[in-house]
């Protein structure tokens, strides 16, 4: 997966995580649990007698100047605190990260732990060379994370667990929807709009130059002064919300079925394209992380109503009275699509026992507290949802309804779909050619089904391949 928005605004949270930590004790070395410091204990041991302060461990991320005295700060605490000397190794945020890691894999010299785009994760995998954490979930050093943060191997290791649970929100602007003299989007799954309701509101909240909605009699679309609704970006993290919405998928959880070309995928999909097209309730967007609304701050104060994006986006509308935040529409079923990148422990490592330890800090939302009550992540741990004492943590500043909008997608069974880039190996290959030819049907020029009887016979023949190569 090529580095956009997205990834900039995750690598940046990263190191904000580093920033925290350097501000943390006691309290994320607790949450490891005793079984990892046992697991430690029995390593140096094994070793003949290897203490912490003789382990260095190297940590791959990627950020600018700035992130990097941060993370510098924070491996220097973790030392101080363990005794284990943390080698921070910085990229730059420009998609090098994958010849950087291919250059040090052939040389013999992958670091310890590294951060990791979602649609890397599998390639990683395949090549041997991720360590199985199956262990640190099983005996308590991890606690229960969310599953849709939860990233297994086709055999069903557990390979990695996202920083954060980054899920697709429906963000609007009240005085928008106040002139319109239209109710606020629900912010519970069991209130969700249907698709119909969803699609009439757009339209009322559409028009043109001359005042007229795209509801009216005489709406002209091609001066579309205000949109019903825009898409931050218009690339798969919507596309496959809306097969899933649909009752399709792309494919199943298990990784067993092929869903991707199921009628009810295609007519999701081409439902998203419709808003364009056939009800003038969005604008124009491409397949690509840069042609869509903008961000929601530009898009709310702009020219849109209702913008969709992702929970990071939570972030930037802080102190904003005018931006509220719902649940997605429902076509046949309520769901939202998660994304988070992971971090991932090297097989490699001289020090595996250590590298888990640090890793089980590392995705401990209680050394990230300050960017949870940012809104910048969301917690990845399942008892963060259900523990009023862990919500009131950082949930206080977040807006009302987005409170309850996270919490209602958190709780509720089958509401987040996860990422096909997680667990299926041949995600990328099979992206890619998608991609080469979606936007036919987002401009109109082809229908959805038309183009999914020329690419998806080439797309299931990658799945079924089982491989990323």
């Amino acid at each position: 997966m090529k580095f956009g928005k997205r990834t900039l605004v995750l690598s940046l949270a990263l190191t904000m995580v580093f920033a925290s930590l350097a501000g943390c004790s006691g309290n994320g070395e607790e949450n490891t649990g005793n079984s990892a410091a046992k697991a430690t204990e029995k390593a140096a041991n094994d070793k003949g007698g290897t203490s912490g302060k003789d382990i260095t461990l190297e940590l791959l991320y990627w950020g600018d100047d700035a992130q990097k005295k941060l993370v510098e700060e924070a491996a220097e605490k973790y030392t101080a605190d363990t005794g284990v000397k943390i080698n921070a190794q910085v990229l730059p945020a420009d998609g090098t990260f994958d010849t950087f890691i291919q250059t040090r894999l052939a040389s013999d010299q992958l670091p310890d732990i590294s951060y990791m785009g979602e649609g890397d994760i599998q390639k990683y995998n395949e090549m041997g060379i991720l360590e199985d954490i199956s262990d640190l979930l099983a005996d308590g050093s991890i606690p229960e994370k969310l599953a849709a943060i939860t990233i297994h191997s086709p055999e069903q290791k557990v390979i990695g667990v996202g920083l954060s649970n980054q899920l697709e929100l429906l963000y609007y602007s009240k005085a928008k929807f106040d002139a319109a003299g239209i109710a606020y989007p629900p912010s519970k799954v069991e209130d969700a709009w249907d698709w119909d309701t969803f699609v009439s509101n757009a339209k009322k909240l559409t028009t043109d130059t001359k005042g007229k909605t795209a509801a009216d009699e005489g709406f002209n679309a091609s001066l579309t002064e205000n949109y019903g609704i825009g898409f931050t970006a218009g690339r798969e993290f919507h596309h496959f919300w809306a097969a899933n919405a649909n009752g399709g998928g792309i494919v199943s959880p298990d990784g067993k079925e092929f869903l991707w070309d199921s009628p009810k995928s295609v007519e999701g999909i081409q439902k998203l394209a419709d808003l364009i097209n056939k009800d003038k309730v969005a604008s124009p967007f491409n397949y690509s992380w840069t042609t869509g609304a903008g961000s929601v701050i530009d898009a709310l104060s702009g020219g849109y109503a209702m913008a969709v994006s992702g929970s990071w986006d939570l972030a930037n509308i802080k102190g904003n009275d005018d931006i509220g935040v719902g649940v997605l529409p429902k076509m046949e079923q309520a769901v939202t699509m998660n994304a988070g990148a992971p971090l991932v422990v090297y097989n490699t490592s001289k020090h595996i026992e250590e590298a888990k330890k640090f890793y089980a800090y590392m995705v401990n939302p209680e050394n990230a507290l300050d960017l949870l009550k940012s809104g910048a992540w969301l917690p990845n741990q399942a008892d963060w949802y259900t523990d009023p004492a862990l919500i009131e943590k950082w949930t206080a500043d977040l807006p009302a309804s987005a409170k309850e909008t996270i919490l209602s997608y958190s709780t509720t069974k089958d509401s987040i779909a996860q990422w096909p880039a997680y667990y299926v190996p041949a995600y990328l290959k099979m992206n890619t050619e998608y991609e080469k030819s979606i936007d036919k049907a987002l401009t109109g020029q082809k229908s959805v089904k038309d183009i999914y009887d020329e690419i998806m016979p080439t797309i299931k023949k990658l799945w079924e391949s089982g491989k990323v190569s």
